[in-house]
């Protein structure tokens, strides 16, 4: 099949990114003919074998109704047997609402009354909502993210595929850990926050809840705010995984996250999440206190990590391999295009 995916950036940076990586290998190794659309490729990502990229322009100010623009104009002079879109345009067969609705979004987040002023979040809404209509089939990654998508914009064809995780890239590694934490100078306990937004994933919370005696990582992209000289920022990282392989456990507080990819794969690492029922992961997660909605009871819920939990993780994590999620996915495409 003649496939095209839609994004507007091709890196690893970012959860939709990596699953869009990850699934334009999935289907040039499955002998199909891949396109990716988008207006910003990885540098180390420019010679993907089998992959030809097509630029989308995109323009400041308008850079959402520019992009949409550029799918459109694109999807309307060269033809493919089946489009999959992941960011908000239309012209696509199936959109995998990787966010969920936005609508949801601005409803969860903090001060949320703000928004009604926003022209841009009612943008974002509008496009997000014609992205769903317009799809013939819509992927959400978590049954959060279905949810929002029938009740704020009346979309009849969802169907729940979650995240798969690469359990060999991400996975259990002694030698690993014991190298990273020397290297880091740290023999007691280490969580980790990994997120590009920090305010939406809550890293306040993760402060204040932070036990005395434990350090944090984090991993992302974001304004530091004020911390304590055993937390440490560091930046974007392209091989998350050996942060998540060095801690006890991550902390994700977040506000909203139909599906943060990063509670999968620290589970496949063996390593405990700590999260809220904001993220779409808590429906996966092996045991229901690893769920905490409020500072006390994520300061409780440290208390009860244990170096013992690290098979429960890596088994719920086993249940959720990439193959399979890409797979489900590659039907639903071919389904929708018919």
């Amino acid at each position: 099949m003649k496939i095209a995916l839609v994004h507007r950036r091709y890196s690893t940076n970012g959860g939709t990114e990596r699953y869009l990586v990850g699934f334009s290998r999935f289907l040039t190794g499955a002998g199909h003919d891949v396109s990716v659309l988008c207006n910003e490729v990885a540098a180390e990502l420019r010679n993907e074998p089998g992959i030809r990229f097509v630029h989308l322009p995109m323009w400041r100010p308008a850079k959402a109704l520019s992009l949409a623009w550029s799918v459109r104009r694109v999807l309307s002079r060269e033809r493919f047997d089946a489009v999959l879109g992941l960011g908000r345009h239309t012209g696509h067969h199936v959109y995998r609402a990787g966010g969920g609705s936005h609508l949801d979004y601005l409803r969860r987040r903090a001060n949320s009354w703000r928004w009604w002023l926003s022209p841009g979040d009612w943008l974002d809404v509008f496009l997000d909502r014609a992205a769903v209509v317009g799809a013939r089939v819509c992927i959400a990654n978590s049954e959060l993210g279905a949810r929002g998508l029938r009740e704020d914009y009346g979309a009849s064809t969802v169907e729940v595929v979650y995240n798969g995780v690469d359990l060999e890239r991400f996975r259990p590694d002694h030698a690993a850990r014991a190298s990273l934490r020397s290297e880091m100078g740290v023999v007691g306990p280490v969580a980790v926050f990994v997120g590009n937004d920090f305010v939406r994933k809550g890293l306040d919370v993760a402060l204040a809840a932070l036990p005395s005696d434990w350090a944090l990582w984090v991993v992302g992209t974001g304004k530091p705010p004020p911390a304590p000289a055993r937390v440490r920022f560091f930046g974007a990282q392209a091989n998350p995984e050996r942060f998540l392989q060095a801690a006890d456990v991550l902390v994700l507080p977040t506000h909203y996250d139909p599906f943060a990819n990063v509670c999968l794969e620290a589970l496949a690492c063996g390593v405990p999440v700590l999260t809220t029922r904001a993220n779409g992961a808590s429906e996966i997660v092996p045991e229901p206190w690893m769920i905490a909605d409020d500072i006390p009871t994520l300061r409780a819920a440290f208390a009860r990590i244990n170096p013992s939990l690290g098979a429960a993780c890596r088994a719920a994590a086993e249940s959720f391999p990439q193959s399979r999620s890409f797979q489900r996915a590659l039907e639903l495409l071919v389904e929708a295009s018919r």
